[in-house]
């Protein structure tokens, strides 16, 4: 089972080199690491050399990160591929592990693991699916090892309501990939383009899952999960794409819309507590009269005072709630 090991990457000559070490120290060595450099400004070709032919590197003009990754699954000659962001990091048994599951389930073509925050150097106790909500994990599955097993039924309404699936966890087959269709290149920008990706993925079951927290998903001021109301506002553009660009059944659909309007009302809130009472006021416009408590209410009132009494009154709301 030949694996091959996409990097996209932009300006994290800082980071990258930690990230390639963690791959090439895999226990089951990947068949081909491809770093793929979005048109960095900073000395990445640099770093990338520095671990000599081991590493192919690839550089192209500067058109986001699902462009980086359509590019790097080209120039892939490896029937498997995995996808690592420039800045996370792999434990030693990550690809074996996913290996030993897709050679016990040969029907597996999508397989994710779970992983831990790294802040600091320091990776968290937590792990992602510990924060799963209750019963998330309850559907149609079977067990074919220690802390591994396969799901047998589409994920696409537990994915709206959790994101337990980021890219540096993937393995699949590169035949699934082709049919499920590239990353979208036209929300390369978006801070979850992801999201749309997976979509698509999960809806064709069985794919696999192993328990066991062996990425590491580093968290700093330029990760772009780092800030929780843009992250908001960007899973909403994701959704309203699904809607319009997806083949979708009708629970589907309705799923999605509920998901953007409860996401526009904590957008709100979020717009809100970061004194933004221009995006304030744009986001209730869409959030229908019925769906706000009072507290939503009073921001979209206090929002609508002129800028001064606005910025004395949110405060008052912040100091009185607690908020940040």
């Amino acid at each position: 089972m030949d694996i091959a090991v996409i990097v996209p990457t932009y300006n994290r000559a800082d980071l990258i080199a930690e990230t390639l070490d963690s791959i090439l120290r895999q226990s089951y060595p990947a068949a081909e690491i491809i770093v793929v450099d979005d048109g960095s400004t900073d000395n990445t070709a640099d770093v990338v050399a520095g671990h000599g032919r081991r590493v192919k590197y690839l550089r192209t003009v500067n058109r986001g990160v699902d462009a980086a990754r359509n590019a790097g699954v080209a120039l892939a000659t490896a029937p498997w591929i995995a996808f690592c962001d420039h800045d996370d990091l792999w434990s030693y048994q990550k690809l074996s592990l996913q290996a030993e599951l897709c050679r016990k389930a040969p029907e597996v073509k999508y397989c994710f693991t779970n992983f831990r925050i790294v802040a600091d150097g320091v990776w968290s106790e937590g792990t992602k699916f510990d924060t799963s909500p209750q019963g998330y994990w309850d559907m149609p599955r079977r067990n074919v090892g220690a802390g591994m097993f396969v799901v047998e039924d589409d994920m696409f309404l537990r994915l709206l309501r959790h994101q337990p699936i980021f890219p540096s966890t993937l393995v699949m087959k590169k035949s699934f990939f082709e049919t499920v269709g590239r990353w979208e290149e036209r929300l390369g920008r978006n801070r979850s383009e992801d999201l749309e990706f997976h979509l698509r993925c999960v809806t064709r079951p069985p794919f696999g899952v192993i328990t066991a927290p062996v990425v590491g998903i580093r968290k700093h001021r330029a990760s772009y999960s780092a800030d929780p109301y843009r992250t908001l506002l960007d899973q909403i553009e994701i959704l309203e794409y699904a809607l319009e660009n997806h083949a979708l059944r009708e629970e589907f659909i309705g799923a999605i819309r509920e998901s953007i309007a409860l996401r526009r009302e904590q957008a709100v809130a979020g717009a809100f507590a970061v004194g933004d009472f221009t995006k304030t006021r744009e986001l209730l416009a869409y959030v229908p009269f019925h769906r706000r408590s009072w507290k939503l209410q009073l921001k979209g009132l206090i929002a609508h005072a002129p800028e001064r009494t606005a910025r004395l009154l949110r405060s008052w709301c912040v100091q009185e709630a607690g908020e940040n």
